[in-house]
């Protein structure tokens, strides 16, 4: 179990040993066996965390945090999730950004393939939703979810390849439409991310029982694409009350 008030340096994070015991601790918290099960949930949470300030402090200012492993300062949560992230560097415009986020993000998911558990593809996959909805987040706080999807959307294509492209949806009550990046919603209507990925956080026996199909599937996360277009539709459009 890791100490939340102790810092470390970004390069644990590719760190095998340490990588190892940080998914020790996920199967503890989420009572899984599965090290795909562990490894996915752990990736979900801490490629949040790492993207969530270069993404804002870029779209807000256009200076970010300098993303590489090398300038990173973090903290973890007892469970073993990334929790604060800082940088002694800052980068400035988007191709500085996303040379370090492909860097570093390349390194973590290697390592953590290494390790046995999720494939590095879906890794990718995590990585580029988290990317595009802290975009979405980053742009909503400041009014413009055009911007936001937009600033992910050009991150993804500066990445590039492993890294999908991320896609969006505008919800409405009536019904939802594919969404251009830098399209300005219609009133009435909110901007998801259609994910590409799952955290699998429906497999884990802290949230549902093996074997019960019914508590597993409410346990998906509300834009999980591992559930019914409809039911994805139904459960997005609940959100604009």
């Amino acid at each position: 179990m890791t100490d939340p008030a102790a810092e470390f340096d970004g390069v644990a994070l590719v760190d095998r040993r340490w990588l190892a015991d940080r998914i020790a601790d996920t199967r503890r918290a989420w009572a899984c066996e599965d090290d795909r099960v562990a490894g996915t949930l752990w990736w979900y949470s801490t490629s949040s965390a790492l993207l969530a300030p270069p993404v804002a402090a870029l779209l807000a200012s256009g200076t970010a945090p300098d993303p590489r492993l090398t300038e990173l300062v973090c903290t973890a949560r007892p469970d073993g999730s990334l929790d604060s992230v800082r940088s002694r560097a800052t980068v400035r415009g988007p191709e500085p950004l996303a040379d370090g986020l492909r860097e570093s993000i390349g390194a973590i998911v290697d390592a953590l393939a290494e390790l046995g558990g999720p494939a590095a593809r879906s890794l990718w996959a995590v990585a580029a939703d988290s990317l595009a909805n802290r975009g979405l987040d980053a742009g909503t706080a400041l009014g413009s979810p055009a911007a936001g999807s937009a600033l992910a959307a050009a991150l993804a294509e500066l990445i590039g390849p492993p890294m999908p492209r991320p896609r969006f949806v505008d919800v409405a009550p009536h019904g939802s439409v594919a969404a251009a990046v830098d399209s300005v919603p219609a009133p009435g209507s909110r901007r998801f991310l259609r994910r590409s990925s799952c955290c699998l956080i429906y497999l884990s026996p802290v949230v549902a029982a093996p074997g019960d199909i019914e508590a597993g599937e409410r346990a998906k996360c509300t834009s999980c694409p591992r559930q019914r277009p409809e039911v994805r539709s139904a459960r997005l459009a609940a959100l604009l009350g």
